[in-house]
């Protein structure tokens, strides 16, 4: 059953948190109290698809996600919800605390990958710099003027005049994924794996038309050319 608390709010809003743990007792016991006393405007759900019903009415600023809950996999959970915003924060929090298993999490878009049992002082601290880190993102890409952008509904991307140029599924899943590496280059085989499931199935060729024609797409509707660089020998940047 999902249990909604509200935070003291200091100054501002308060970070809205949600926490997906399908365990009762550490869920409701530990985490939500803590959380609660720390400063976040926290909701607690212990399945994936009370997280899907709530974010339609809920626009949160992090999410602390366990990876083995009893209706989806964690990590397909992180990468929907990477695909979906470029600026939430996602932190996982699991039993699985193998290298291998630090790494598939960090790959499929989340922004921490802590073990059970966490010291509650780690998991506060880490979402706390999460929290400023992504608040300064949303005030950054919201405010400075004369830059490309992704609109807050994802499916949009917005030129520095104004013209707003509408992107497909792939185009999307493509943009978000560039555009939460903040410049930094996404590799082809990353690309690839949030357009399908199998890579193995996708021919990387058409990752280039695909960029090719997003290009021209934004570049018919704007002087200034969409900031999509090639990084040779690993993949694409976006550099705005």
């Amino acid at each position: 059953m999902t249990m909604n608390i509200t935070s003291r709010i200091h100054s501002g809003r308060a970070s809205r948190l949600a926490v997906v743990e399908d365990n009762d007792e550490l869920r409701e016991g530990v985490l939500l109290p803590e959380l609660l006393d720390a400063g976040f405007e926290v909701t607690g759900m212990g399945t994936a698809l009370e997280l899907y019903r709530s974010m339609l009415d809920t626009r949160y600023d992090l999410v602390l996600l366990d990876v083995d809950l009893p209706d989806d996999d964690g990590l397909q959970i992180a990468k929907r919800l990477r695909s979906l915003s470029p600026t939430l924060g996602i932190v996982i929090l699991t039993g699985y605390s193998a290298p291998t298993d630090r790494v598939a999490g960090l790959a499929v878009g989340a922004d921490v990958y802590l073990t059970k049992p966490a010291d509650m002082s780690e998991v506060v601290a880490t979402l706390r710099n999460l929290a400023r880190r992504v608040a300064g993102e949303s005030m950054a890409s919201d405010r400075r003027p004369g830059r490309w952008r992704v609109d807050e509904s994802g499916w949009r991307l917005e030129s520095p005049s104004g013209h707003k140029i509408a992107l497909n599924l792939a185009e999307r899943q493509v943009v978000v994924l560039l555009a939460a590496a903040d410049g930094m280059p996404v590799r082809r085989e990353m690309l690839i794996a949030n357009l399908v499931d199998n890579i193995h199935d996708f021919d990387p060729h058409r990752l280039e038309v695909l960029v090719y024609r997003l290009r021209k797409k934004c570049a018919d509707k704007d002087d200034q050319p969409l900031p999509l660089t090639t990084v040779r020998g690993v993949g694409y940047a976006l550099t705005w």
